[in-house]
């Protein structure tokens, strides 16, 4: 019915669109990010620590959607339930804040 060509053509397609739909938009810290208060390994780590810790759950969300305000209390919420250490706690909060909504 169909060749060869155009069913794997069709599988070539659909894997891409699944990998892109599927992947995750968290940004990825850059030097441009540091500040007097956060350095670009805080961030990294940060990061580490929200896709570890987090994403163990539950699929993460894009640090955007959220205020820093709103960060800070999803996180306070979810310490105990992750296993969240003081400094992982920290450094996650560093991290989703740099990219939070305005």
């Amino acid at each position: 019915m169909f060749s060869s060509r155009f069913t794997a053509s069709c599988i070539v397609v659909l894997l891409t669109v699944l990998v892109f739909a599927c992947g995750t938009a968290l940004y990825i810290p850059t030097v441009n990010q540091e500040t007097s208060n956060v350095s670009l390994n805080d961030l990294k780590d940060g990061r580490a620590a929200y896709i570890n810790k987090c994403g163990g759950c539950h699929t993460l969300i894009v640090p955007e959607k959220y205020t820093e305000k709103d960060w800070s209390l999803w996180v306070d919420r979810m310490e105990s339930k992750a296993s969240i250490t003081p400094t992982e706690k920290e450094l996650i909060v560093k991290y989703l804040s740099k990219g939070a909504k305005q």
